[in-house]
């Protein structure tokens, strides 16, 4: 059998591109294991008709993106394409809420769109995802905004702007649409082929095209604010201000999923497209489960975020092991399987050749691991006692007694 090339719109993760996600996700967990958020696992497909009834059926997703399929028994089911509505069926489900308490929860998994793939892009593609639920107001407003803005700090992100906009409730988002469609009547403005589809089913979803959305100035969100949702925006701003983190204002920020009310947000990086995303919706659980249960949260596109730093040398992936033990002879694997017993008492990668080599392999075998210590056994070597032991980073050699070859790598990582 030949075997195939991966599909269309995927992606193989391999090193060292693969040790970027994998430090990324140890950078971001710490980060959201010491805000108190705690991780969830949902399955990789649900019924369609949570995602149908999530993101409302006019969205792209819905309409275009997502992949469906029918079960043995007939059952439409769904590959995820996104995070919260999964969310929302595990709190209800499992029965997670606690009346007066928050619910801090976050997610790892791959997501699945059928998008015409480009840079950045991809039909499979992994995210972040953390949802706050169960909490209402301006400071978890807040809360959230502060914790996208210390993982980037931890991620080593500093240029970082937060666009905002402020949608409100269902009568503020009705009292726009209304605004909105006076405009275009009026200015009957160059629409393209998706965004005058999007106008007859639902007109806001104009608003999440960049290109139409640069050429009309479109009419403003903050025109239609209620007294209480400039009170809410004005408290927002006064923590912000308070607390040093940068944000602009895009009164037609809308972000692409119907279940939005309140706070919207992207993050800005100088000219690339936005990271991470997200907002309030405190609507969502009552259109799926019939309770009012307030929430907010947000989303890392993960693939997109490696193309940054790895782009910016932003991060310093340090991808070297510690310890390779390059042997000559066999009979030198029982000591080399005592002192990895040893070592790896400590934090320390260690690692050792498996088919018996020969010297002249040795620079071979230095590009291929990077070893920042090798120690190299031979019949003289175990005849004598005498340990040949090489820092690499300082490019010296020296000779250690066997007995004291744990002790001496020690000291040589500081590690006592």
């Amino acid at each position: 059998m030949i075997v195939s090339n991966k599909p269309r719109g995927t992606q193989d993760i391999f090193p060292p591109r693969s040790f970027l996600y994998y430090e990324i996700q140890q950078i971001i967990t710490k980060i959201l294991r010491k805000n108190n958020y705690w991780p969830i696992i949902f399955p990789t497909f649900e019924y369609s008709g949570l995602f149908t009834t999530s993101l409302g059926s006019t969205t792209d997703i819905i309409h275009k993106e997502m992949y469906t399929f029918l079960d043995k028994k007939g059952r439409e089911l769904a590959l995820r394409p996104e995070g919260t509505a999964s969310t929302v069926r595990l709190v209800c489900q499992n029965k997670l809420i606690r009346e007066g308490y928050p619910l801090k929860l976050y997610y790892w998994a791959n997501m699945f769109r059928y998008e015409r793939p480009q840079k950045g892009r991809y039909r499979e593609f992994w995210q972040l995802g953390v949802e706050l639920v169960n909490a209402q107001g301006v400071i978890a407003d807040y809360q959230i905004l502060k914790l996208v803005s210390d993982i980037l700090i931890g991620l080593g992100i500093k240029d970082f702007v937060f666009s905002l906009n402020y949608l409100g409730d269902k009568e503020i988002k009705e009292k726009y649409k209304k605004e909105l469609e006076r405009f275009i009547k009026k200015n009957n403005p160059d629409l393209c082929v998706n965004c005058y589809s999007r106008y007859k089913t639902n007109p806001l979803r104009i608003l999440d095209c960049t290109s139409c959305k640069s050429e009309n100035i479109y009419p403003s969100y903050k025109d239609v604010w209620s007294s209480k949702d400039s009170d809410h925006v004005n408290e927002l701003n006064y923590f912000l201000d308070k607390f040093n983190l940068p944000y602009q204002y895009d009164y037609r920020l809308v972000r692409g999923l119907d279940y939005y009310t309140g706070l919207v947000f992207e993050v800005i990086l100088n000219q690339e497209k936005a990271l991470v995303g997200g907002g309030r919706y405190d609507k969502l659980y009552f259109e799926m489960v019939d309770k009012k249960i307030p929430a907010l949260g947000f989303a890392f596109g993960i693939d997109r975020l490696v193309d940054y730093l790895e782009n910016k040398q932003v991060l310093k992936i340090d991808s070297q092991i510690d310890i390779f033990f390059l042997t000559l002879i066999s009979n030198a694997y029982h000591d080399i399987l005592a002192w990895k017993s040893e070592l790896e008492k400590y934090p320390l990668i260690v690692d050792y050749n498996l088919k018996i080599t020969k010297l002249k392999s040795l620079s071979k075998i230095i590009d291929r691991y990077q070893p920042k210590v090798l120690v190299i056994l031979g019949e003289k070597e175990l005849k004598n006692g005498k340990i040949i032991v090489k820092d690499c980073l300082k490019e010296q050699v020296f000779f250690v007694k066997r007995e004291n070859l744990t002790k001496r790598i020690i000291e040589l990582f500081s590690l006592i």
